[in-house]
């Protein structure tokens, strides 16, 4: 018997490591074909036409988190205890998302004539981008994959849809289109991913799918506070950029987009250390070898704070010459919001490996008072900030927000104040061996 678990442990390891593998790979694929055409496409559309395209994306990200219900880790559970019932609650789970995608469409077009009644082409663009949510609300198949370790065949999907329309893209840059043409490219990533992912779903066995209501609803219940975290996120996280094109305009946005799509780019490699991390720190917790547990999470800390920090000097220094070379002079105004934002990246890893250690200490709850002081630090400053210094200002603003969410924040709970302190020792290297 003893032989038997230990085999369907290797088993399931070399499954687990297979998995993972298939994610991080397609992400660096994605990554780097999704840099150079996204460096063109900035370069072809200029400032102006580019902020105008992300400004209108800043509206359906945020109508994302409420369109997926926040469904996505709680079904997973789900399918675990109910193995039988695996087509009924995808099933159930789609119907409501398509239903709650449908009012989200709606929702963000009417917001965006109530902020730009003089500009149709925002509201086109806007409901165009939004009618994504459609598609990507069919892409809850991918829990079933996780479920069953099989996030290759999510991948590959992933992968052909990032092919079909990085040509797409291509096209429209050789054959010089126009704006609306870039937005329909979002509509066109989400149906083939929904598509083939259906597709796999089939062939490998999946249940027919079918909507029950109480089912939904159940599913509901438990997934709702997500909602809240998810949207809590969004909004402080694409607020900067849709109050810069309140207060200010579109070309502010597009040098602001610019620069925070540079910050951000590198992040899938400490994104998957973190995520390698996880299961052998967690297992030190749970064998209840805490001294264990501590050391391999700071030292987890210390790897990420120190290899950020390095990347953040490096880019602030270089910050003039990389715009130049890769997007331009036309770009050049985003110099001091690049040498600013890439700062935030360091908390916010630090924020994303903390997610470990509240898992580990069961420290959930605290996740939603993190995030919500967060958004009014996020809301208050680019209010004071955006109007006199810019994207500059939105950018200090982040890293605030940031800082305050990671560090300060955890302060304010006595249960939590403990964090800041790992956090602090890690930055100083004084682990407790």
């Amino acid at each position: 018997m003893i032989e038997v678990k230990n085999a369907i442990q290797r088993m399931m390891n070399s499954k687990s490591i297979t998995n993972s593998g298939w994610i991080i790979g397609q992400q660096v694929f994605q990554m780097l074909l999704q840099l150079v055409v996204s460096i063109i496409t900035a370069r072809y559309l200029g400032p102006s036409n580019y902020g105008t395209l992300n400004y209108t994306a800043s509206f359906v990200t945020f109508f994302t988190s409420i369109a997926s219900l926040g469904m996505d880790g709680v079904i997973i559970k789900k399918l675990i205890d109910h193995p039988d019932k695996e087509g009924v609650y995808i099933g159930s789970c789609m119907g409501l998302r398509l239903v709650s995608s449908t009012l989200a469409i709606v929702t963000v077009s009417i917001v965006v004539y109530l902020l730009n009644p003089d500009e149709p082409i925002k509201v086109l663009l806007v409901f165009l981008q939004s009618c994504a949510l459609i598609f990507s609300a069919i892409q809850i198949l991918d829990s079933w994959f996780q479920r069953h370790l099989r996030s290759k065949y999510v991948s590959i999907s992933k992968i052909i849809a990032c092919l079909v329309v990085y040509s797409y893209k291509i096209f429209l840059l050789v054959t010089a289109k126009g704006l609306v043409w870039f937005a329909v490219s979002n509509i066109l990533t989400d149906s083939i991913i929904a598509l083939v992912e259906l597709i796999f779903y089939k062939k490998q066995g999946g249940e027919k799918l079918k909507f029950n209501l109480g089912i939904g609803q159940d599913v509901l219940k438990e997934s709702y506070h997500f909602i809240i975290s998810g949207l809590m996120v969004s909004l402080y996280s694409q607020m900067d950029r849709v109050m810069i094109g309140q207060f200010l305009n579109d070309l502010d946005v597009g040098l602001y987009s610019m620069a925070t799509t540079i910050s951000s780019m590198w992040i899938f490699i400490p994104t998957a250390i973190i995520n390698s991390f996880r299961p052998v720190i967690l297992e030190r917790k749970s064998y209840g070898d805490e001294k264990g547990f501590l050391l391999r999470l700071e030292q987890l800390y210390s790897f990420i704070i120190w290899l950020c920090i390095i990347v953040s000097f490096i880019v602030a220094l270089g910050a003039r010459l990389a715009i130049y070379v890769l997007y331009g002079s036309a770009y050049l105004g985003a110099v001091p919001a690049l040498r600013i934002s890439i700062w935030c990246e360091t908390f916010a890893m630090i924020g994303s490996a903390r997610g470990i250690w509240i898992l580990a200490e069961q420290k959930n709850k605290y996740i939603k008072y993190y995030l919500s002081i967060g958004l009014v630090v996020n809301l208050l400053l680019n209010s004071l900030l955006i109007p006199y210094m810019g994207i500059n200002g939105a950018a200090i603003a982040t890293l605030i927000t940031q800082i305050t969410t990671s560090i300060i924040a955890p302060l304010f709970f006595k249960e939590t104040r403990v964090h800041t302190r790992i956090v602090i020792e890690s930055f100083l290297l004084k682990w407790r061996w």
